[in-house]
């Protein structure tokens, strides 16, 4: 074994990471990617060492195995059969000048280092979670979400029901029922300060709606504050944020964002709280969390959710699959946006048939997968208007095909373009 990043509480570890790799810069670029996290982590320069270990690991446990070995390791094999199948992940170093990918032929999970530490880091953490919510039993995108604690201004929405009239949102797309229901009841939360816990799929507007609580309640005057959800300043944000007369409040992240040190912080400063400074808190702090997720939480994380959910007011965002009547609205605002990042690329419209068969497949479809099918089908079609067919040929959700076609297009088409990753 090379060398570990101990996790700083042992006891809250659910879960750790094991890395097969002779090659000291890739060490380094991990150790620097995942420090600070919430998950230790270990290095291994030997098969065989790794190999005997593999008993001893839990089923929450990721292996990542540098394909520059395999030439020289003949027991791979051995390797594929000793560890949990989802929980196993192929990686290699994509060199300047390098044309091609050696992704191996059943990998679930596979991962790509380029000279770029942003694409590196997006690829490793969208890897992670990938993992780790595999641990999750896959819902249905347009169930209905079991029940959980409403707040008062959720209830008064819902009972309201048809008779709310349309509310023209700032930053959400909000022509569906469903996320009409959202927009009245973030009207209301707006009329008094308190934490905020919203929670939705994977790649749902969490910040787009922390944006849109901040407008309602102070008309912007005071932009929402973005927190580093891997080092949080509490005094720091107070400094800044509490020098106004108007309520301020600061985006956190997503829960499984969190670095250890900003849990353990968070935690500390809401326990001290006396009930008076619970009620009208100052700042008020916006937790974003993703459905089912908890399964892979710390357990320090997990209590920093309870407090939050006592404390503060619960904001739950509907599925993609009931958004129907938004899918339009979102495709073409994703759609635009990454034409004006990316003019040289061929695409210039996104034909009625693509939008009409998004808006059949919503159903069966999440957030981010939306924007990664037309992201990727805009980088890697070769015509000017984006088809129907275009969509189905680049929209494989399958964990390994994703990352090569994200890898493709990141490399030929995104190349000089640090927020495509």
């Amino acid at each position: 074994m090379l060398t570990s990043n101990p996790n700083p509480n042992p006891k809250a570890s659910d879960m750790s990471i094991y890395i097969l790799t002779n090659n000291q810069q890739l060490v380094e670029q991990l150790s620097r990617l995942l420090e600070g996290g919430q998950q230790p982590f270990s290095f291994f320069d030997d098969l065989e060492t790794l190999i005997t270990m593999l008993p001893k690991f839990r089923k929450t446990d990721k292996v990542f195995y540098d394909l520059a070995l395999e030439p020289s390791l003949m027991a791979f094999e051995a390797l594929q059969f000793g560890s949990k199948k989802t929980n196993l992940i192929a990686f290699e170093q994509m060199n300047e000048g390098a044309d091609q990918l050696n992704c191996p032929k059943g990998a679930q999970h596979y991962l790509v280092f380029s000279s770029d530490i942003r694409k590196t880091a997006a690829r490793l953490k969208k890897v992670l979670h990938e993992v780790d919510a595999l641990a999750v039993k896959k819902k249905k995108a347009a169930r209905k979400k079991a029940p959980a604690r409403r707040s008062a201004a959720a209830n008064r929405s819902a009972e309201s029901g048809a008779a709310t009239p349309f509310t023209v949102s700032r930053y959400l797309t909000a022509k569906s029922s469903s996320m009409q229901l959202i927009l009245a009841q973030i009207v209301e939360l707006a009329k008094r300060p308190k934490f905020i816990f919203i929670s939705g799929e994977d790649g749902a507007d969490f910040e787009l709606a922390a944006r849109e609580l901040n407008f309602r309640t102070n008309g912007d005057q005071s932009p929402l504050h973005i927190a580093d959800p891997m080092r949080v300043e509490i005094d720091e944000i107070k400094r800044r944020l509490c020098t106004r007369d108007s309520t301020q409040y600061c985006y956190l992240g997503l829960s499984y964002e969190l670095g250890a040190l900003t849990v353990a912080r968070l935690n500390e400063y809401l326990g001290q709280l006396t009930p008076a400074e619970a009620e009208k808190p100052t700042p008020c702090f916006i937790l974003g969390h993703v459905d089912d997720s908890d399964v892979y939480l710390e357990a320090e994380v997990k209590a920093l959710i309870k407090k939050f959910r006592e404390l503060g007011e619960v904001v739950e965002l509907p599925s993609f699959g009931d958004r129907k009547d938004d899918v339009s609205l979102i495709a073409q605002s994703v759609f635009t946006t990454l034409r004006t990042a990316h003019p040289f690329l061929l695409t210039r419209t996104l034909s009625r048939a693509s939008i009409d068969y998004l808006e059949a497949q919503c159903a069966e479809m999440s957030y981010s997968s939306l924007v990664r099918i037309i992201r990727n089908s805009m980088a890697l079609t070769q015509r000017e208007i984006l088809t129907e067919e275009d969509l189905k040929n680049f929209g494989d959700d399958s964990p390994t095909a994703q990352h090569l076609i994200e890898s493709l297009a990141d490399e030929k088409f995104f190349k000089d373009e640090f927020g495509a990753a």
